[in-house]
């Protein structure tokens, strides 16, 4: 399963954007909004431009 190979880059990945922006896709196509929408959360603190933040925060905010 992808999210288990990601979850296990947890320790060398977690200050990483895209690794939790990577997180909440997965979750996001589990059907698990509420877990996507906190990693989406996490991704947009660490994000570094305001591109990435508007681009995480629109898929953020099309979960259902």
């Amino acid at each position: 399963m992808a999210l288990a190979a990601v979850d296990r880059l947890d320790g060398s990945l977690a200050g990483y954007h895209a690794y939790h922006a990577t997180r909440a896709e997965l979750l996001r196509r589990l059907r698990q909004s509420q877990q996507s929408r906190a990693a989406y959360d996490k991704a947009i603190e660490l994000a570094g431009n305001t591109t990435e933040t508007a681009y995480l925060t629109r898929r953020r905010d099309h979960l259902r």
